[in-house]
């Protein structure tokens, strides 16, 4: 005999059995991390692209929402919707696995053949089934490690429906089914007949169990499995049940290799590891009684890995080892009450904005025949798994919805159908503190109860099953836009503490990010003159500004010419924000320009007396406005010759000194120019008489 192995990052479920004996492994694939390589198309969910831009675009384009494929992950999926803001789906079992090519592919369990045994189609655990013969009954593999769970002698060639795999025959009256989960396989034999029941090698069975993990019993009689001295999987006190059930029931009340039927008598295993590392299972000799027992009967000790992300409590802390169904109010054949909790990741939703939210999960049974409430709390999280202690507490009420989905005989229209139950109530503003919080997680908890002290959480028409594979956190959410940046007006870059002076009306423009990347943002301005003061606050008047418009996030948006200056040197500020639709942007900070459309004043004075032609003068250029950069001057007008301006000792504006020659004799005009910052131009002229010889 070898030590059990359970590989890390996986769950697993061992079962055993007196009169039926099942085995269950989980393995949870990690997160993905790495982006899909696809570049968009559809899948069975709908229209694709590759990222966020695209899907907005595409959303946009056809009036549907589109995923965004690098937001997949195994539990979540990400749709920009056609308006603008994003959805996401996220479950609390595994939905998808990625494949080495960086795809991912919808869980599908149904068996295929494979070179050496059988194996689900797609699944988040490498697990292969036996095809017969010597050799484990069924090998889980992570990397490089494996665990085998051996059957004692060959096993028959099985027979194969959808993700179940049946071994007839491996003990007189004793079949072998393996099944393929959503985390891994159940393995459970199947006791069909009381004859069946009476053999002695069902009274206290063995596993040879596989690889390099030890399975350590704990004082409730629960499970740990150890690699290292890290937990990687628990199993909750095995149960064991019969097929008891009403006449003419139909086939989803009965029991079956995955749980007990609405009626089915149910009874403790004890559980014990020997020296050798081997699993040792005694069910309990009452339901091995054929006088009191229904066939076939069943026995299951559940395993679980710890990445699990729901439980179930009971008020008894007693265990269910089915937990193919999220139970919630007082069982009707033995008076147990549950509560059955989800977690959620919202690491992805940190920071935004949660325009509304919901939780969704399908139930599968209800006492009830008509509809009655079930409650959804937000809750603390969950301890351990699959059975919480009855101890998250149910800290704020979310929503209450009703459902009916009676899976028995006695309803006018037996038997109903599963029904999709959403809870939305508030569950939008406590989805928003968690998330301004920057919180990783988010834990509900579903209660037959309409107030956290229990308040009709035993009454008989408020019980019911969920199948927790569809528990689904429906968040339609926006990344608010962020402040504005790289302010320019008139193409020139504003700068804090200075102002940007223009010779006309200038263009306003900005850079507008938002974290959606393709989101399209309305873009608005502000538009004041400032105050002789240079003091403005929100008191002061504003003016017309240009009218804003779309662009895409992280794009910049330039605005018309603003209109409505006044004539001469004034002084604006202007500031811009963006908002997507849900929600706006701060404001920018403010920008401040000169708008100078006036000519600087130039004058030319002649400093030596005028001279024959060919004979150089010296004339000095002047301009009271220190903003003139050039001066020009020349015989031609306009003049072309040019100075650059300077200042001189004892004169407050701008001048230059320059020589030149007349060019005859008699009268000569030397026309002159200024050139200010923004180029503006002043214009002057000087006469010149030069007498004839």
């Amino acid at each position: 005999m070898h030590a059990v192995h359970i590989p890390k990052s996986s769950s697993r479920r061992l079962l055993a059995a007196g009169i039926s004996a099942s085995i269950g492994v989980a393995l949870l694939a990690a997160p993905a991390s790495a982006a899909p390589t696809s570049t968009g198309g559809t899948t069975s969910s709908g229209t694709t692209a590759r990222d966020a831009a695209q899907a907005t675009a595409t959303a946009t384009r056809t009036g549907q929402r589109v995923e965004v494929e690098s937001a997949r992950s195994e539990l979540t999926q990400v749709f920009a919707k056609p308006g603008g803001g994003f959805v996401a789906e996220t479950a609390a079992v595994p939905q998808r696995v990625r494949q080495a090519d960086g795809s991912w592919s919808e869980v599908d369990l149904s068996l295929h053949r494979a070179a050496t045994g059988w194996r689900p189609a797609v699944t988040p655990a490498t697990v292969l089934f036996s095809a017969g013969g010597h050799g484990p009954a069924a090998t889980l593999t992570n990397g490089a490690t494996s665990m085998t769970l051996g059957w004692p002698g060959a096993l028959p060639a099985p027979s194969v429906s959808g993700e179940a795999a049946t071994y007839p025959g491996v003990l007189p009256g004793v079949d072998l089914v393996l099944t393929a989960t959503h985390t891994g396989f159940t393995h459970v034999l199947v006791v069909k007949t009381p004859q069946a029941a009476a053999n002695p090698a069902l009274r206290e069975i063995r596993f040879d169990l596989g690889g390099d993990a030890r399975v350590r019993r704990e004082a409730d009689g629960s499970l740990r499995a150890l690699a290292g001295g890290a937990e990687v999987a628990r199993a909750a006190t095995a149960e064991m049940w019969d097929s008891s059930g009403p006449a003419g029931a139909p086939r989803a009340a009965a029991s079956s290799p995955s749980g007990p039927g609405l009626a089915a008598r149910t009874a403790p295993v004890a559980t014990a590891v020997d020296a050798a590392g081997d699993l040792v299972l005694r069910p309990s000799a009452g339901l091995l009684d054929p006088a009191k027992a229904t066939f076939p009967v069943y026995i299951d000790p559940a395993w679980s890995a710890l990445p699990s992300r729901w439980a179930y409590a009971t008020n008894n802390n007693s265990t269910n080892s089915d937990t193919s169904a999220a139970r919630v109010g007082s069982n009707p054949d033995n008076g147990v009450v549950y509560r059955s909790y989800f977690e959620f990741p919202i690491g992805n939703l940190s920071g935004k904005i949660i325009r509304s939210a919901s939780v969704q999960v399908v139930a599968t049974h209800t006492w009830s025949c008509f509809d009655t409430p079930t409650y959804l709390y937000q809750s603390g999280v969950i301890t351990s798994i699959p059975r919480t202690a009855w101890a998250p507490a149910l800290t704020t009420p979310r929503a209450s919805a009703n459902s009916h989905a009676n899976g028995g005989s006695g309803c006018a229209d037996s038997p109903q159908p599963p029904m999709t139950v959403r809870f939305t109530g508030n569950v939008a503003a406590g989805l928003s503190s968690a998330a301004s919080a920057h919180l990783s997680t988010i834990t509900y908890g579903l209660c037959a109860c309409s107030d956290s002290s229990g308040t009709g959480e035993s009454t008989a028409n408020r019980w019911k099953k969920f199948d927790p594979t569809t528990a689904r956190l429906l968040v339609d959410y926006d990344t608010p836009p962020t402040q504005p940046t790289a302010l320019q007006v008139g193409g020139a870059a504003c700068v804090t503490g200075e102002r940007v002076t223009l010779a006309t009306a200038p263009t306003l423009s900005a850079v507008f990010p938002d974290a959606d990347a393709g989101q399209v943002l309305q873009t608005a301005y502000e538009l004041l003159e400032i105050p002789a003061s240079g003091v403005y606050d929100s008191a002061t008047p504003r003016m017309t500004a240009p009218t804003g418009s779309t662009v895409l996030a992280g794009a910049r948006s330039t605005t018309a010419a603003v209109t409505g200056t006044a004539d001469g040197k004034s002084s604006y500020a202007f500031r811009t924000r963006s908002d997507d639709g849900y929600v706006a942007s701060p404001w920018s900070g403010w920008c401040e320009f000169t708008i100078d459309d006036q000519p600087p004043t130039v004058s030319v004075d002649a400093v030596t007396s005028p001279a024959p032609p060919g004979q150089l003068y010296t004339y000095k250029l002047r301009s009271p406005d220190l903003d003139v950069v050039s001066f020009r001057y020349g015989w031609s007008n306009p003049p072309t010759e040019e100075a650059e301006a300077g200042t001189s000792l004892g004169w407050t504006g701008t001048t230059v000194s320059v020589t030149l020659a007349t060019p005859a004799y008699g009268t000569n005009t030397l026309y002159v120019a200024a050139v200010d910052s923004v180029g503006n131009v002043g214009y002057s002229s000087l006469v010149i008489q030069v007498p004839a010889p």
